[in-house]
């Protein structure tokens, strides 16, 4: 054949929708402590002109940096998107109304659960009985009507103060028959926080120790599965989103590559405070999502993360003197944004 191999356009698997960036909640470690972005709920116009974009086979998850269930147009998304597999994830803490949509419409609910009892209250600032009561009820449905979903999984975001709570966060999974504990860590929106993160920049043998014990704890005793992080820095890079052939939608409309670059905020990277700044590829109001998804600009982007391209600061015997690594809009090597400092795909910060 002559010429170039056809290389045939990747196709998106999973859509994550952001319907909202407000919460019910004030979590201590929510990167809106440190974000800039207003807080508003996607249009009806922008949910429609998303919806008829997407292919009923790709996976509808909705969820974001905000609670999607506490969103102006919840019920129209699940009418919406009534013929695609749903998943959602959300903080627990749910009117009547949406736990009963959350136990008829969902395939898969990712519970955020960071903690028991005291713990928990510390993180989220509420009661830890709204978690319990909908966990409950989803078993309890299950159970009732001989069905299978909504399957459930809990999100932990690990730090020192929380991890003598894991254990109590296994028995909860066991006894809620969750599928599976993800763990990550935090990613320390402000100075204080940065002294709380249980990883480390190299080997990490109290981490890896507890991790370990966790895992076998969970599995042996109580067969719960866990998915840990890693605890130091590691030389594979893996973005979870790219690999994946996920993309994300914001409350805009905007398409953005991850959770990461869907809104400008700080992060600290070992003590270094640094700016993310938002970065989109196109607006589903003026382009069809699967348009965006293949232009030139984001498959690049793909591309560049994938076979990681970009440098990487986080090792980088130059990055005290380095004015790149302050902000992810460039890095050393030209890329705009920069994946170089990113703990995502070092599998220390995970997506859900």
């Amino acid at each position: 054949m002559n010429g170039s191999p056809f290389i045939p356009h990747p196709y998106m698997k999973k859509l994550y929708v952001e319907l909202t960036n407000r919460c019910n909640l004030n979590c201590v470690m929510c990167y809106r402590q440190s974000w800039e972005s207003e807080l508003v709920d996607m249009d009806e116009t922008t949910l429609r002109n998303l919806a008829k974009s997407v292919d009923e086979d790709v996976t509808i998850m909705l969820g974001g940096i905000g609670e999607p269930t506490i969103a102006r147009h919840f019920d129209l998304a699940l009418d919406l998107f009534q013929n695609h597999t749903l998943q959602l994830t959300t903080n627990g803490v749910l009117s009547p109304k949406r736990l009963q949509q959350v136990l008829t419409h969902f395939d898969d609910v990712v519970v955020s659960v960071d903690g028991t009892e005291e713990t928990y209250y510390h993180i989220r600032k509420t009661d830890f009985k709204h978690v319990t009561k909908t966990l409950a009820a989803i078993k309890e449905h299950k159970n009732k009507n001989d069905v299978k979903t909504p399957r459930v999984e809990f999100a932990f975001v690990l730090s020192k103060r929380n991890k003598d709570s894991f254990p109590s966060v296994v028995e909860m999974a066991n006894q809620y028959d969750a599928q599976r504990v993800l763990v990550s860590h935090l990613m320390p929106q402000n100075e204080q926080q940065t002294k709380e993160i249980y990883y480390d920049e190299h080997f990490h043998e109290e981490g890896r120790t507890f991790a370990e014990k966790m895992s076998n704890y969970a599995y042996f005793q109580k067969r719960v599965v866990t998915s840990f992080p890693y605890m130091e820095i590691k030389t594979e890079r893996l973005c979870h989103f790219v690999e994946n052939d996920y993309t994300y939608v914001d409350v805009y409309g905007d398409v953005v590559p991850c959770y990461r670059f869907a809104s400008n905020y700080t992060e600290y990277v070992f003590g270094r405070k640094k700016q993310i700044k938002k970065h989109a590829f196109g607006n589903v109001n003026r382009r069809p999502l699967q348009d965006i998804y293949n232009d030139s600009a984001y498959r690049d982007f793909r591309h560049a993360v994938k076979y990681t391209l970009h440098p990487s600061c986080v090792d980088c015997e130059l990055r005290d003197g380095c004015e790149y690594i302050e902000t992810s809009e460039y890095d050393c090597s030209g890329f705009s944004p920069s994946c170089a400092d990113c703990l995502w795909n070092r599998k220390i910060i995970r997506c859900t």
